[in-house]
């Protein structure tokens, strides 16, 4: 008789303990949803300002010279002669500054990418201030969109390189933008003499 309450109060301890388990779990998971959505928030709003700033500002003045160093924001947008501010219409000099002569495919179209290989760590530090992403890793590239000449496979490469660029699939947050480029007073245009569209891809995590 003993024996068998001695079993009966075991199972009632840990049934007991089971169920205290299952109301802890509920009670946390709630919490760590809500640190997960904060932070994903927060990693969206980083990405969405660098964005807007490199599409639609043209930075601090001379930062081409000085984004490595001092900059403290860094703007791509086209400024004409009368000093009006063309949104979504980047300056091909301010492209190169940051991310070099970039790369051409077999079709001689152009495209670029931010960190390229051999830039330093500290540079990509003070590019990522310079962005307001200190704290996250990115990745950029402008490649022209909807071209049918346009070989695609280069960037594809690089994306999918661990070598090259490591993305963790699993806290990357990436936004699209789409631009023209200006060289000088006109824009890039392609063989047949039309104005390319191109798409600025923005990765962080």
């Amino acid at each position: 008789m003993n024996d068998r309450g001695m079993v009966t109060i075991d199972l009632m301890i840990a049934i007991v303990l089971v169920l205290a388990a299952v109301l802890m779990a509920i009670q946390i998971m709630p919490s760590m949803s809500h640190e997960d959505r904060d932070w994903r928030n927060r990693q969206y709003m980083a990405i969405t300002r660098a964005t807007d700033n490199l599409v639609q500002d043209p930075g601090d003045p001379g930062w081409e010279g000085n984004w490595s160093n001092s900059a403290t924001k860094i703007g791509l947008v086209y400024v004409d002669d009368n000093n009006t501010v063309m949104m979504k219409v980047l300056n091909l000099s301010k492209i190169r500054a940051l991310m070099g002569n970039g790369y051409k495919d077999i079709n001689n179209n152009i495209w670029w990418e931010f960190p390229s290989f051999g830039i330093s760590e500290t540079d990509r530090d003070n590019a990522a201030r310079s962005l307001g992403l200190e704290g996250y890793t990115f990745y950029m590239q402008i490649h022209p969109f909807g071209l049918e000449n346009f070989n695609s496979t280069p960037l594809m490469n690089t994306l999918t390189d661990p070598g090259k660029v490591s993305i963790n699939n699993g806290t990357v947050t990436v936004v699209d933008r789409y631009v023209y480029i200006k060289n000088g007073s006109d824009f890039i245009r392609d063989n047949n003499g039309k104005t390319v569209h191109y798409r600025l891809n923005l990765w962080v995590w």
